[in-house]
This record gives structure tokens, C-alpha cells and sequence, in this order.
């Protein structure tokens, strides 16, 4: 179990447990100010829901959140109310035979009519994990606004687009030669972190497609593959507007890359602009890029001030 200030992380059914690569991506990433209508989110990969749960603790402050019952998609069952054995035995298995239909588990449908409510939608290709997620957002008190999908992204096909999509995607190659350890995880924990589950061409071709225009794209990704990303989600339409290096400390290299993308306008033809056409243009590098560095711990082990106030809203310890 994880908690924090806002909400609680159940996890033991997740593959991959809540990490500082998760809360760093969560804390850093903003809302879009400049939009007309409530936030509509999407979580790629959400394991436990971590990152999903972050964003509803960020959007109650950007705009009003109802709080309506909460309700199962499959037969409209109110799983807010006290009803009956049967009645809750008729919910889980209509919930256990959800998680496997690819569709969303849970909804929101007591919203005022009229009322442009947030929506955030999470993916999750993992059945456990995603059935764990679900409960992670029932208990949390923006149920009626997370939605968790069990299904692969490529199939996943909303009714609307995102002003923001986030990802903590899976980024470990399978390696040329299996060692022990890699042969004694699981399954869903090979999924969980091996890209042949979600490629970064995958994840940024999905992104281009579910973004609305001029909308935004946070993910993370190894320092060392920073190149390598900037110019596959170049490909697709996504160019880097900033960027955070996080370094353990002070006297050693960045590990990780934090990435805000912003999808490119459509061309006069209806196409999407190949941003790797452009690699000398001055709006398509990192020179103008806003550039930012976040040291976890100071030499003698503690945590920076610059770390506590990125994570002071969601971390307990803070």
C-alpha cells in the first residue's frame, strides 16, 4: 500500500509498484490553462493508477469536480449504494467479466446535465492491474471522473480527444542474452517493463493520434535514449517543449528524462508536420527547449529542497 496526502495506492496485484520515476512525472506535469472546457486526460499504462490519481488531485484545483455516485459501465449497477448479496455478487461478476471486455470499468453518470465535466481515462494491458486500479479509483474521492480501461492502446478508441496524455511507458530492450533473473519474473512483470509491450513508436504514434491539436504529451524515458525519443516523437507529429534531467545527485549524470511534447498543427493538406524535417530549425531543438534539472539527494543522502517542493503535494514525507 502506498499513500499519499490525497489518496491511497493499493499495489499488490501491480507488477510494477509506485516508483520515483512515477511521482516525479506526476508532480512535474501541468494542465493546460488555455483550454475553453474541463480537462480530458488520458494515463497510458496506468498500473496501479498512480499516475491518474495525480492528475484528479491537479485538476480539482484547475476546475470544479463533481461527485457524483459511481457506477458500473456494464448494467448501469450503483456500486455506491448498500444493496444486496446477490446484488453485489451480480457487480463483481459483471465487473470480472468488464476488466476483460477492453471497455471502461467504471463511470460517472450523475453528472448535472449540461456540465462539462472532467474526464480521465486510464489504459492498462494488464487484467490484475487494471481490476486493482479501479478499486484505487473507486476509493478515491474523484471516482466519478477515473475511468480505467483494460485493453491495449491500439485498440483504444475514445469518444473524444485529450488535451493531455502521460505515460510511465515500459522501457527495458529484452536483452541479447537471458540472464536468471530476467527468466525468474513473471509475465506481467516483463510486461510491465519490457518495450516489446509498448514501443516508444507505439506510444507516440497513439499519442499523436489521441491528442487534440496543440495538445500535450508528458512521458519518461533513460537519459541515455533522449535522442533517440525527441526524434521518434518528432516523427509523429510531437516536438520537445521541456524537458527535466533527474539526477541522483549533484556528482553523477542524469538518469532519467521527463519530456512534455506538444502536438504539432495539421498541414494544409489535413497531414501531420514530420518534425524530423525540420531538425535545424530552431523551434524543433533543444537549444529552446525549457530545460530543467531536479538532484533527488544531497551528498550526505537527504532529499533536496528542489525535490520536496516538486513532491511536497502528493509525497507523505513532505
Amino acid at each position: 500500500m502506498f499513500r499519499c496526502k490525497q489518496f491511497t495506492v493499493a499495489q499488490d496485484k501491480c507488477a510494477m509498484k509506485v516508483n520515483t520515476d512515477s511521482l516525479i512525472l506526476g508532480s512535474w506535469a501541468n494542465l493546460r490553462a488555455d483550454i475553453s472546457h474541463a480537462p480530458r486526460i488520458l494515463d497510458i499504462g496506468t498500473g496501479s493508477g498512480i499516475l491518474a490519481l495525480m492528475m484528479a488531485q491537479k485538476a480539482e484545483g484547475f476546475y470544479p469536480l463533481s461527485g457524483g455516485d459511481l457506477e458500473l459501465d456494464s448494467h448501469g449497477a450503483d456500486s455506491s449504494s448498500a444493496g444486496s448479496t446477490e446484488k453485489k455478487s451480480a457487480e463483481k461478476e459483471s465487473t470480472s467479466s468488464f476488466v476483460s471486455s477492453g471497455e471502461s470499468l467504471l463511470s460517472n453518470n450523475n453528472n448535472t446535465a449540461g456540465v462539462d465535466a472532467i474526464k480521465i481515462d486510464a489504459i492498462e494491458i494488464d487484467k490484475d492491474a487494471a481490476a486493482q486500479a479501479a478499486v484505487n479509483f473507486k476509493n478515491s474521492k474523484w471516482a466519478g471522473q477515473l475511468h480505467i480501461h483494460n485493453c491495449d492502446v491500439a485498440g483504444f478508441e475514445p469518444a473524444y480527444l485529450y488535451d493531455t496524455i502521460i505515460s510511465n511507458p515500459p522501457y527495458f530492450e529484452s536483452p541479447a542474452k537471458l540472464s536468471k533473473a530476467y527468466n525468474k519474473q513473471n509475465y506481467n512483470r516483463s510486461v510491465a517493463r519490457q518495450t516489446f509491450t509498448l514501443s516508444p513508436n507505439e506510444l507516440f504514434n497513439a499519442s499523436s493520434a489521441l491528442l487534440i491539436e496543440s495538445g500535450q504529451m508528458y512521458c519518461v524515458y533513460p537519459a541515455s535514449m533522449e535522442a533517440d525519443i525527441i526524434k521518434t516523437a518528432a516523427s509523429h507529429g510531437l516536438f520537445l517543449e521541456a524537458m527535466l534531467y533527474v539526477q541522483h545527485t549533484s556528482d553523477k549524470d542524469p538518469y532519467l528524462c521527463a519530456f512534455r511534447f506538444n502536438k504539432v498543427m495539421k498541414n494544409a493538406d489535413g497531414g501531420h508536420a514530420d518534425c524530423t524535417a525540420y531538425a535545424d530549425h530552431q523551434l524543433f531543438t533543444t537549444k529552446v527547449a525549457n530545460e530543467n534539472a531536479l538532484v533527488i539527494r544531497d551528498r550526505e543522502g537527504n532529499y533536496t529542497n528542489e525535490y520536496k517542493a516538486l513532491c511536497q503535494p502528493f509525497y507523505l514525507k513532505f
